[in-house]
């Protein structure tokens, strides 16, 4: 869902498909949810808490720009505090289908722009309990996806979903060995998601809370938590505001645009 965690973070929705029961299969389910819920224009600004495994807290401010057109997603993140990794900006380009995506990180202290490819994808992004791979679009050609069963969470009745890597670059690149996601049958919204390493070891989960409606079936999540398991930490992203009608008038999805003393 951005960026896959950006584009994840928007995953949601309110009422039953007309697909039928026995039609369900776990990618119908997932191609459901991106035709509902992918916007084609949205401004977020978001206030993330980092809390390290002795409770520590310190706090960032970034807001997230996307547009999407002729099927494809464009996203900028720029931080805005704390100052020290102020104007930090990470650009995303969507490709079609196999194809990689575009991904480059601008650091601002060394006004030096480096571009986010293969392997370093499994990276964490900026001391984020979130990786590179996460801030990328849900690409379902180099994903099988499974469903399960169905279960309940959070006291909704769900679709258990697994998720697997399917092609050899993208097995070779991604930390994730497999994905469940649990996703709200009333309004195919994903409210968690357990990440498992290639040896099928739990590594992270994040769960999508504070459901909003936003416009006709579009919903979004204005808080999610990112828990990394061996390192005992986690990342609360807060959605402060989020404007579905702005991006194209203000920002041109380069990297010199990103670049761009932050405002």
């Amino acid at each position: 869902m951005f960026i896959r965690i950006f584009l994840m973070i928007m995953a949601v929705c309110m009422w039953v498909s007309p697909i039928m029961a026995e039609e369900l299969t776990g990618k119908s389910i997932i191609e459901e949810q991106q035709k509902r819920h992918q916007s084609d224009n949205e401004f977020s600004d978001v206030a993330l808490t980092l809390i390290n495994r002795k409770g520590k807290e310190k706090n960032q401010n970034m807001v997230i720009y996307l547009l999407k057109k002729d099927g494809k997603s464009k996203t900028l993140i720029q931080y805005h505090a704390p100052a020290n990794i102020r104007g930090v900006g990470l650009l995303t380009w969507e490709q079609d289908k196999k194809k990689e995506d575009d991904q480059w990180l601008y650091m601002s202290a060394s006004r030096s722009t480096k571009r986010i490819a293969g392997g370093s994808k499994k990276n964490q992004f900026m001391g984020t309990d979130m990786a590179f791979e996460d801030m990328r679009p849900e690409n379902t050609d180099v994903h099988e996806y499974t469903l399960i069963e169905e279960s309940s969470i959070f006291s909704k009745k769900c679709w258990k979903i697994e998720s697997i890597p399917t092609t050899k670059k993208e097995i070779k690149d991604s930390g994730y060995g497999k994905r469940i996601m649990w996703i709200d049958q009333s309004n195919y919204f994903t409210l968690k998601i357990d990440y498992f390493d290639h040896h099928d070891r739990h590594i992270k989960t994040s769960v999508f809370e504070d459901i909003r409606p936003m416009t006709g079936k579009l919903f979004r999540s204005f808080k999610v938590t990112w828990s990394r398991i061996r390192q005992k930490t986690h990342t609360v992203m807060i959605y402060k505001k989020i404007d579905l009608d702005t991006v194209h008038k203000v920002v041109t999805f380069t990297q010199n645009y990103m670049k761009r003393p932050v405002k």
